[in-house]
């Protein structure tokens, strides 16, 4: 799976190293915000990961805060005994919305469920016989109508339809334009009803397909499907054919919803689970050389705890602390003070090697020594 993200980031990967074609251990502050905006990370995201960073940042630091980006609350909607588990999926026209619910399809085949497709585009007519080639391609049944008929109607045969053959899975077209907005909206909502007095708590997931090539760009599309219908996750298509690869870190950063798949390239497996793990670390290649060992403790240091980024065992030592004082951990940045649910910022104090809790004016209210965190101490 690795080696089909790193081909899709391939252009972005080669825009990074064309900057900064010498690899190295540590990298400038300054530098590293000069790639991240090379690889179309906004503005305002690169400002927030900047800062909190050293001036020389290693790869476990800047690893370590930029898979935070992808560490928010909106759990992932996975099927839990829904037949047929509906999914509805919206998108622009050109975004690759057809060609994407075909390769889903094709997936959940493969994984031993059976499917059924909804051409609820009704608007555009080729639209229905793209989707009906797709079909017939890969083996699995359609339910559509003529150009301009009700896509509502479209829907609900199709969930009816595989509640009657007892099928897994439906994927539901739909339109990607009307003739304004509003249309638009008054639209998808209305599939969003019918879907619901077809199956209860259907459709299950609605999933946006945002085109890669578009970078931050594609945000704001987000955004405008979002308030139509609430959406329940993102799939990017097209990432092999851009450079611009970083806009997933904004993408995530302004929506705060899961990315269940990336499109990188043509091929019905190129279709992959996006693994935002396995993202960072293919753009974190392209700036750092692989260090053999870990890093030696600064002279004079007594512990061996790198307070920017700290192993999962020190992780823990530092949960630990800060429960019995009442606090618990969020994230890397943040704590819950657990009598006022306040929420208060961690701060890395290289100056004194703590990591302190400070408070709304910046007061210090609990500090903790890095020695008191070393595990092998």
């Amino acid at each position: 799976m690795f080696s089909f993200l790193k081909k899709g980031l391939k252009k972005t990967v080669e825009k990074i190293e064309a900057a900064a074609p010498k690899k190295r251990e540590k990298i400038d502050r300054d530098e590293l915000e000069d790639l991240l905006l090379e690889a179309d990370v906004s503005y305002d995201i690169v400002e927030k990961i900047i800062e909190s960073l050293p001036q020389t940042v290693n790869r476990l630091q800047l690893y370590n805060t930029l898979i935070s980006v992808f560490m928010y609350a909106t759990p992932k909607i996975e099927p839990h005994g829904e037949k047929p588990f509906v999914e509805l999926i919206v998108g622009v026209n050109g975004a690759g919305k057809t060609t994407t619910i075909a390769k889903l399809a094709l997936r959940y085949k493969k994984e031993g469920q059976s499917v059924l497709l909804g051409a609820a585009d009704t608007f555009r007519a080729a639209a229905i016989e793209q989707l009906k080639r797709w079909a017939e391609k890969i083996d699995v049944p359609i339910v559509y109508t003529k150009q301009g008929h009700d896509p509502s109607a479209v829907a609900y045969d199709a969930i009816s339809s595989a509640k009657a053959k007892g099928i897994d899975r439906v994927i539901i077209d739909t339109a990607g334009r009307l003739h304004t907005q509003a249309n638009l909206a008054e639209e998808l909502k209305k599939i969003v009803r019918v879907c619901g007095k077809a199956m209860e708590g259907a459709p299950h997931r609605k999933i946006l397909i945002l085109d890669g090539t578009q970078g931050n760009s594609a945000i704001n599309q987000a955004k405008a499907f979002k308030e139509m219908i609430d959406i329940d996750g993102i799939i990017i298509t097209k990432l092999d054919g851009t450079a611009k690869g970083g806009a997933l870190f904004s993408i995530a950063e302004e929506l705060k919803l899961p990315i269940y798949y990336v499109g990188v390239g043509e091929k019905a497996e190129d279709l992959i689970p996006f693994d935002p793990k396995e993202f960072v670390n293919t753009i974190l290649d392209a700036i750092f050389i692989e260090e053999s060992e870990k890093t030696v403790p600064s002279s004079g240091k007594t512990h061996n705890v790198d307070l920017h980024a700290l192993t999962s065992a020190q992780r823990q030592r530092l949960e630990q602390m800060l429960h019995e004082d009442g606090y618990d951990l969020l994230s890397k940045h943040f704590v819950k003070e657990q009598k006022s649910g306040e929420t208060y910022r961690l701060v890395v104090n290289d100056n004194s090697d703590t990591i302190e809790i400070h408070g709304p004016t910046g007061d210090i209210l609990k500090a903790y020594r890095a020695e008191d965190l070393d595990t092998n101490g």
